[in-house]
């Protein structure tokens, strides 16, 4: 049987090889612009699909909400029941603030959809930065997806920490153009200045820039002979020194001023921050040491190919953000935006070499009207498929339960509000941001997320009452706490303790609510039989005291 007959494309006639999309009122995408549109459809969509975790996000809201309704910044933490009287940081303050405002305009949807568009943000501009360092834009497509799966333990939660990602993200961008561009002079301070208000991670953009600099310092040495005088007068150097100062400037209004940096530095010098498992070491069984183990193999296999040269930049930023890596769980976030802007144009650079050793021919991407059309059918099914999207194009809201990971207390925090229950209360720490948002305040814990505000003492009591010691009824009425909520799956021996004493009725601690995950319980010793007062004022009810456990729906 004979071979096919062919006819190579370029000898087919014109009205077989035209585009019947194409017009001049119609824009044409090429190949790898697809790609690109794709993979931010694909992460947007993939985003959406988190919930509202349980951790610091309700702790935020709580700040932004008081910082709109006071229209000030809380010297001192507002939300304790028995704050530490060290002054508040207010390096996360703008973000609060927005989310509380997206919060109060679409509800919980609307933080799931600026979770997501955050994400994709920060991941389209880190694959401009790419394009602009000379990769093609397929491989800028590939750096958005490493980004994402090196983000996979952080993305997952909706913090201020993502406007930092999109701020590395703007800074690598900077660092792509300025060699041959002035225009991120003109940005860099606004950068900066919106940095330093959204999260306190200003500093990463500050080393990321100073690596640059020593790079760019090393680079007109090498060029200029090594003749000091004309290497520090180079157009270069001079620029990127100029970009850092004007990111340093930029970061320096904020409510702090230039205190606002050293007071970041030494942020993480409270001992219980040591108890939280992204500020603890990296371990190479998990998923972060997994992602760091992989990326630092792929990183290993590209140097030894040297298609392209490894420029001390470069070097100085893999070196730096591996060992914050290594020594702290969150530092993931930075290594994430890094090494794919690293990395990217160097595994191009591969591909070409093998491509030229092998004779691989590569089809020309021809921008074409159907690929447009491709692009714009993926945005709208990603706004589609996306939940939270979904939900405010129809007015059909998923309510408090869908939205939110399954460890946040919404039935125990439903019940709270019922009762009108107010005052001091203590609850794990995960627990305590979502119980003083939904109480207005009114709710005062022990402990919550903000454990930095929080005596180092105070901290060691929390510890004592939920790990289940013989004095946590006394620890307890030592802090004034009303009302004690305990997870039965976390806290067993504490649940078990609590039953008890509330069978024995000699200290006045009663069992108000529970059900299969947790319970409330009044711990106040002048509670009587018919009422119990709260510390905030507030009187329950015979019959709402004496509410039947049921389970939850």
């Amino acid at each position: 049987m004979s071979a096919p007959f062919t006819v190579p494309a370029d000898q087919l006639p014109d009205c077989l090889r035209r585009d019947y999309l194409t017009s001049p009122y119609f824009p044409r995408t090429s190949r790898g612009m697809l790609a690109a549109v794709i993979t931010l459809c694909a992460i947007f969509v993939l985003t959406s699909f988190n919930r509202l975790n349980h951790t610091d996000l309700w702790g935020h809201l709580d700040f932004g909400r008081w910082i709109v309704q006071h229209a000030a910044f809380p010297v001192h933490d507002p939300f304790a029941a028995n704050p530490a009287q060290a002054p508040v940081l207010h390096a996360a303050w703008l973000s609060q603030v927005i989310g509380y405002g997206a919060q109060q305009a679409l509800g919980n949807e609307g933080l799931v959809l600026g979770h997501a568009l955050l994400v994709t943000l920060a991941a389209g501009i880190l694959m401009l930065a790419v394009v602009r360092r000379g990769a093609a834009v397929r491989f800028a497509a590939v750096a958005g997806a490493a980004m994402f799966l090196l983000d996979l333990p952080i993305v997952g939660t909706i913090r201020p920490q993502l406007f930092g990602q999109l701020g590395a993200a703007l800074v690598l961008l900077a660092c792509a153009e300025l060699p041959t561009k002035r225009h991120p002079l003109a940005w860099l301070p606004l950068v900066g200045m919106l940095w330093a208000n959204l999260h306190g991670s200003i500093l990463m953009g500050l080393a990321i820039l100073g690596c640059y600099v020593l790079g760019i310092a090393q680079q007109a040495l090498r060029d200029n002979a090594y003749a000091l005088r004309k290497s520090i007068f180079d157009p270069r150097l001079s620029r990127a020194l100029l970009a850092l100062f004007l990111l340093l400037a930029g970061a320096c209004v904020n409510p702090h001023g230039p205190l606002l940096l050293p007071r970041i530095l030494f942020f993480g010098e409270h001992a219980a921050l040591s108890y939280i498992s992204e500020w603890q070491p990296l371990t190479p069984k998990s998923l972060t040491g997994v992602l760091l183990i992989v990326s630092l193999i792929a990183t290993a296999c590209l140097w030894k190919i040297g298609a392209r040269r490894f420029e001390l930049y470069e070097v100085l930023l893999l070196a730096l953000f591996a060992l914050a890596t290594l020594s702290a769980i969150r530092m993931l976030a930075w290594w994430a935006v890094v090494w794919p802007w690293v990395m990217t144009p160097h595994l191009a650079a591969a591909w070409e070499k093998l491509r030229n050793e092998r004779s691989i021919a590569e089809p020309a991407d021809e921008p074409a009207a159907i690929h447009t059309l491709i692009a714009i059918g993926c945005v709208f099914a990603a706004a589609i498929i996306a939940p939270p999207s979904y939900s405010l194009m129809t007015g059909r809201e998923r309510g408090e339960v869908p939205v939110t990971v399954r460890e946040t207390p919404v039935h125990l925090a439903d019940q709270a509000r019922r009762l009108n229950l107010a005052g001091n209360f203590a609850a794990p720490m995960d627990w305590a941001d979502y119980l003083v948002w939904t109480s207005q305040g009114q709710l005062k814990p022990l402990i919550y997320s903000h454990i930095h505000l929080s005596r180092p003492e105070t901290f060691e009591d929390y510890r004592k009452i939920f790990r289940g010691d013989e004095v946590w009824l006394h620890t307890l009425r030592n802090h004034q706490v009303q009302y004690l909520l305990v997870s039965k799956e976390r806290n067993g021996k504490l649940a078990s303790l609590v039953a008890a004493e509330s069978r024995s009725g000699l200290s006045h601690v009663r069992i108000i609510y529970q059900d299969r995950r947790g319970m409330i319980v009044d711990v106040n010793p002048q509670a009587v039989s018919g009422t119990t007062s709260g510390a905030g004022g507030s009187v329950l009810d015979t019959k709402a005291a004496s509410v039947k456990p049921k389970s939850e729906t």
